[in-house]
């Protein structure tokens, strides 16, 4: 075979275990239970099918948070755009970019962080949003 087909296969090949690795990364950082210690916060990141920032946002920030000692206390779970409940959630606005992470207490938002904004400004904004409510 020609360089180029061998260059081809080699590359779909990576692409493949890239992308088999980043469904097995989604599922074991899958948070849908809160963990039984909490203080009555949760941030929930509501994504949705098919968003390419979604899945940057799990793979940069979402283990960094997971491993950090606020994840304890206030835990993070994901929900689908498309299959919010009308009702389930009393929202300070509609949600018009994914992922947004809403910071909720019980069902009722007090505060967000809409689209992607990268690790260092998620952190920045989190801390501060719950600074002002803890």
């Amino acid at each position: 075979m020609p360089r180029i087909v061998h260059a081809v296969l080699a590359l779909l090949l990576v692409g493949s275990l890239v992308l088999s690795h980043g469904a097995r990364a989604r599922a074991a950082y899958d948070l849908e239970t809160a963990p039984s210690r909490w203080s009555g916060l949760e941030l929930v990141v509501v994504e949705a099918e098919g968003c390419i920032y979604c899945r940057i946002f799990r793979r940069d920030v979402l283990p960094a948070y997971a491993a950090s000692p606020r994840a304890q206390s206030v835990p993070m779970r994901f929900a689908d755009l498309n299959a919010l409940e009308a009702g389930t959630l009393t929202l300070a606005g509609p949600i018009d970019s994914v992922p947004t992470v809403l910071v909720l207490s019980g069902n009722r938002e007090l505060g967000r962080v809409s689209g992607y904004v990268g690790p260092e400004s998620f952190f920045h904004a989190i801390n501060g949003l719950l600074a002002g409510i803890e």
